[in-house]
């Protein structure tokens, strides 16, 4: 039985989009529609992405990021939809393919610099998702803490990290290792 195609869905011309998906996705998908933003294909795409992450349904943001990222983007929105996907992957525990996307957008980020920080009222926002994203799966997951430590000064070198918060987060990352090698110390336990 083929489902209707919703209104919001029409509105920015992804009917073929919305059938190509699997009859629990269409349902997914309907889930998020009120209100989602019908501007453009790109910022539905992002909205929707933002709406499913929010929701912990991380699939099919990753299936939204996937098919937003195979259409002729600026770089600006390139770098936009990239950071809405890797949230999903991260989320889905896709680290490789997160760490890939990671990488992209810190390689874009030179080129839209300037107008990204114009967009977040003249300064770097807390939330860059390329840039945390990365270090959290770095230490979280890798405990890869030499890599961390030359990711954030490779950071202040494109200008996506102040240099003042430089210390701080290396600071961070000292006291990350420490309490995880004393957790280890201490929940050692002699064999029997």
């Amino acid at each position: 039985m083929a489902q209707e195609v919703p209104a919001e869905i029409s509105a920015v011309k992804l009917d073929d989009w919305f059938n190509s998906l699997n009859n629990l996705n269409k349902v997914k998908v309907k889930r998020y529609l009120n209100a989602i933003d019908t501007s453009s294909v790109t910022d539905f795409l992002m909205d929707l992405m933002k709406r499913t992450s929010d929701d912990h349904n991380y699939g099919l943001s990753i299936i939204a990021g996937q098919y937003a990222l195979t259409h002729d983007l600026s770089d600006y929105d390139r770098f936009m939809v990239t950071e809405a996907y890797i949230d999903g992957l991260f989320g889905a525990e896709s680290y490789d393919e997160m760490k890939v996307q990671c990488c992209n957008n810190l390689d874009l980020f030179p080129t839209i610099r300037d107008r990204f920080i114009k967009e977040n009222g003249g300064a770097l926002p807390k939330t860059i998702y390329c840039r945390n994203r990365l270090i959290d799966v770095m230490v979280g997951v890798e405990s890869n803490y030499d890599e961390a430590f030359e990711a954030l000064d490779e950071f202040v070198e494109i200008g996506i990290l102040e240099k003042d918060e430089l210390d701080y987060r290396k600071n961070s990352l000292k006291i990350h290792r420490m309490q995880k090698t004393f957790d280890n110390v201490f929940s050692y336990r002699p064999k029997e």
